[in-house]
């Protein structure tokens, strides 16, 4: 069985290291592997003090570990210890909370933890949806962090390809050009149609069975569809389903690819199914990313009275590409892709492309300018920290052209802009003395990462 390396090791790493004891709090969608990777890390860091509480298993017996006192913790961890006929020592214990959501006294227990001496860490998916239908407050005193798909990096580890993935990070600084660039792209293309959720990624290294990576995929969108339908989730089933479905074929538009209700349902209005739109998001199933039509410092989204300028991209890009039904080979064989659309291709880099940058935390959106400047469209923007503004531009073929960026750069005094493409990486010049850095679309991952 392959190893999974990912990120959120460090990170798990560094607070169980650490004299923090606010509990640590693993949210995300279902299926990106939060179970897995807490088990794996604590029971390397804490051995036979790890202990695991899984409320999805044995939610009733699980639940009366919380009768009592919610601040009463040393009762809690002393009835954990009785349940899982171990004594917990404070100096090294690690209990984890797995699917914490699904008891609401547990949730709430996690404020109190935060000035006891255990280390407590808790995973969490749909918590931004089911936590609305709770009487109790979301737990404060918490440390969160969000566990996405595998992002490139880590599918390159994954692939035993770790000097690789050194080397695109080093390129990207330098940006002279990468002598296995080829080697990287049809990694990068392998990635496209399997995608990052954990056991596709499994399968496909441990089998190479591409039908067996599609059933899986199918899998995972069963699993979001039967949790989006579920009656007891308090929004249109049917409406969320429809969205869901919507998603790949408005990212194929030719023109805009901005969400249009009316491409949901006939007649689709805002007020119908901005709901189930939102639990999607809140679900961590689909990301929304705003319009912007500043140039500088701070972004800020742009709304009318529609409040319908953004685009809706899926998560996985893996599950994206499963969505459509075509063979696999159709893009990783660089003598058949023409055989699919540009807008195809580009559909698909756009949304690995959105999949890379969330996955380092940066707030990006798309810009236009206002009606009276022309048209143009930059697919990404983000400001740092020292308030500069850095366009992004995706080109899923070889020959680019960027206007519309060109044009950012000039209003927004950007520093530097970036394009993805497959082309090699590089540089030049340019308006005004700017440097357009070009970027390979599998480096995607250094853009913003710390």
């Amino acid at each position: 069985m392959i190893e999974l390396r990912r990120k959120m090791e460090k990170r798990i790493e560094v607070w169980y290291a650490s004299t923090d004891r606010r509990p640590l709090l693993i949210r995300g969608a279902r299926r990106t592997g939060k179970t897995f990777l807490i088990e794996h890390v604590g029971a390397r860091l804490a051995g036979t003090n790890f202990v695991k509480l899984d409320f999805q298993t044995n939610l009733n017996a699980i639940s009366s570990l919380f009768d009592g006192p919610t601040d009463d913790v040393d009762g809690i961890v002393s009835r954990i210890g009785e349940y899982k006929r171990t004594r917990l020592n404070p100096e090294t214990a690690l209990i984890f909370l797995d699917e914490v959501q699904l008891d609401e006294r547990a949730l709430n227990s996690l404020r109190f933890f935060a000035d006891s001496k255990w280390r407590v860490i808790a995973s969490g998916s749909l918590l931004g949806v089911t936590t609305r239908q709770r009487h109790l407050p979301f737990p404060s005193g918490v440390i969160q962090e969000e566990l996405h798909p595998l992002d490139f990096e880590e599918f390159l580890w994954a692939a035993g390809e770790s000097f690789m993935a050194e080397s695109i990070r080093e390129h990207s600084r330098t940006l002279e050009p990468y002598v296995l660039h080829e080697d990287a792209l049809s990694l990068y293309r392998r990635y496209l149609t399997t995608g990052g959720m954990p056991l596709p990624v499994r399968q496909w290294f441990e089998t190479h069975d591409e039908a067996e990576v599609a059933l899986l995929q199918r899998e995972i969108d069963e699993t979001y569809t039967a949790d989006m339908t579920d009656p007891g989730n308090g929004i249109s089933g049917v409406s969320a389903k429809r969205i869901w479905d919507s998603i790949p074929r408005q990212l194929l538009r030719a023109s805009t690819k901005k969400f249009k209700y009316s491409d949901v349902v006939r007649g689709g209005r805002r007020g119908r199914l901005l709901e189930p739109l939102e639990w999607l998001s809140a679900a961590g199933i689909v990301t929304i990313h705003d319009l912007t039509r500043d140039t500088q410092a701070p972004l800020a989204p742009y709304n009318d009275e529609s409040g319908s300028f953004f685009k809706v991209y899926v998560s996985d890009t893996g599950l994206m590409f499963g969505k459509f039904g075509v063979e696999p080979s159709l893009v990783l064989d660089r003598t058949l892709s023409p055989l699919l659309s540009s807008d195809f291709r580009g559909a698909l880099a756009e949304n690995y492309v959105m999949q890379s940058l969330k996955a380092n935390g940066l707030k990006t959106f798309y810009w236009m300018p206002d009606e009276n400047s022309g048209r143009g469209e930059v697919d990404f923007v983000f400001q740092t920290r020292s308030a500069e503004v850095i366009p992004i531009e995706v080109k899923s073929a070889r020959n680019v052209s960027a206007k519309s960026l060109r044009k950012l750069m000039r209003e927004g005094h950007s520093p530097y802009a970036i394009r993805l493409s497959e082309q090699q990486f590089g540089k030049s010049e340019g308006e005004g003395g700017t440097e357009l850095r070009s970027l390979p679309l599998y480096a995607a991952f250094c853009i913003g990462a710390s």
